[in-house]
């Protein structure tokens, strides 16, 4: 991986562009990186080791593709059991709290 600065990615364009076709290439700006990713479609989607290890925790019964659902693949939706509540409250099957659950449940 080569790491440069916004500095040399402004003054050597080209020549960082076309590295980020042979290997990775992180642009450091501040304390965050930009990675540079060489792709086809504008439409795909990425994810990291993180994403990964997050999704296959979720018990496999449960699993979902969340991009059918969020264009961001956010894991909330990858977990059947969330999509089920939501569903859920659609559809009026929720419980209101009562005064006396609702200072409980939240200090007030």
């Amino acid at each position: 991986m080569k790491v440069i600065t916004t500095r040399e990615i402004v003054r050597e364009t080209k020549t960082y562009f076309e590295l980020a076709e042979k290997e990775r290439v992180a642009v450091k700006r501040g304390k965050k990186y930009v990675n540079l990713i060489v792709t086809d479609n504008p439409d795909d989607k990425f994810v990291n080791e993180a994403w990964i290890n997050e999704f296959m925790n979720i018990p496999e019964e449960y699993r979902v593709n969340p991009f059918d659902i969020s264009p961001s693949g956010d894991l909330f939706f990858a977990d059947k059991r969330n999509i089920d509540h939501i569903d859920n409250a659609r559809a009026g099957k929720t419980k209101r709290l009562s005064d006396d659950e609702r200072k409980r449940l939240f200090s007030l």
